[in-house]
């Protein structure tokens, strides 16, 4: 671990790489462009400025699907592709990887082999655990003897986890998170309002929500299923709302779960120390006030909630 210069998050929507002695990191979207011949035409956020809008020539690709790798050599080459920009001065390199917990030894071991072949300079590689990262990105102590609870709500899962003395006591995977209420509008807007949008609109609408105050509407373009011209209809955001709603009820239910496979030593611990909610949705608003309705006890959400994990990332570098 002492060898480890750069660490390394695997993200569904982003790639963020950080290194020990910087407190800056890079974090770019997690695609890759292709041309007809096959060869490079962007990457990061270059290919994410073409996703959805690229001619038939143009292959765009997403090698991460919930949590795990879906596309090896894709995601080989980006994460080369990307060391090799980036970071190409640094010699002998330590690489420390980002994993969930509740994933198989198979796809555990791509994450290991993706590091050793993504780049010639690759020294050592280290896997850890992407809850303790996120719970020390939220400012828990890993280390000490007291369970905590962390909620790390990403892009396309939810890791549901309990930490206790450095190590994860229990873990759940859950296969949803932003992208599924992004779908969820996508299907909504096409059913009540004949009208075809894309992921971008989707989540123009999800975000929106955040940040209008007055919970009304939002303006979204799209095509008209009827006429199938462009148009744009003006969209209630409170739609998304019950939707969030929604899936934070299914998440606290996996928490109970959870809760009732633990001893009741660290879940007298969680009571008292609260439950910590990291990742991109956990900048939702009314998340932490959903789950504290559920269970009555504090919720905490530290700053930078969708950069938990990389931050975390450097601090665990450091030691």
């Amino acid at each position: 671990m002492k060898t480890a210069q750069l660490g390394i998050e695997l993200g569904t929507r982003h790639l963020r790489i950080c290194t020990r002695d910087k407190e800056e990191f890079l974090k770019i979207k997690n695609m890759i462009a292709f041309d007809e011949d096959a060869k490079l035409k962007a990457f990061g956020n270059e290919a994410f400025a073409m996703y959805e809008k690229q001619p038939y020539s143009i292959h765009v690709v997403k090698p991460m699907e919930h949590g795990v790798i879906s596309d090896y050599t894709n995601m080989r080459y980006l994460l080369g592709t990307v060391l090799d920009h980036y970071f190409k001065r640094i010699r002998k390199t330590g690489l420390m990887i980002a994993v969930p917990v509740d994933i198989t030894n198979v796809e555990k071991r791509a994450f290991e082999d993706l590091a050793w072949e993504s780049a010639s300079r690759v020294k050592d590689v280290t896997l850890v655990p992407k809850p303790i990262l996120a719970a020390i990105g939220s400012g828990i102590d890993v280390d000490a003897p007291c369970g905590n609870m962390v909620i790390d709500i990403g892009a396309s899962t939810t890791e549901i986890s309990v930490i206790s003395l450095g190590g994860i006591v229990t873990s759940r995977l859950l296969p949803y998170g932003g992208d599924q209420i992004d779908e969820w509008i996508r299907d909504y807007v096409k059913k009540n309002y004949k009208l075809a949008i894309g992921t971008r609109s989707a989540r123009h609408l999800k975000l929106a929500y955040a940040k209008i105050e007055d919970k009304e509407a939002a303006m979204i373009k799209g095509r008209d299923l009827v006429s199938g011209l462009p148009k744009q209809e003006k969209i209630p955001i409170q739609i998304v709302e019950e939707k969030a709603h929604s899936q934070v009820r299914d998440i606290c239910v996996q928490v109970k779960a959870v809760l009732e496979s633990i001893t009741p030593e660290l879940a007298s611990d969680i009571m008292n120390q609260g439950i910590y909610v990291s990742g991109g949705g956990a900048a939702f608003p009314k998340t932490a006030e959903w789950i504290k309705e559920e269970f009555k006890i504090p919720v905490h959400i530290a700053d930078r909630p969708e950069d938990h994990v990389i931050l975390g990332m450097q601090s665990y570098l450091k030691r």
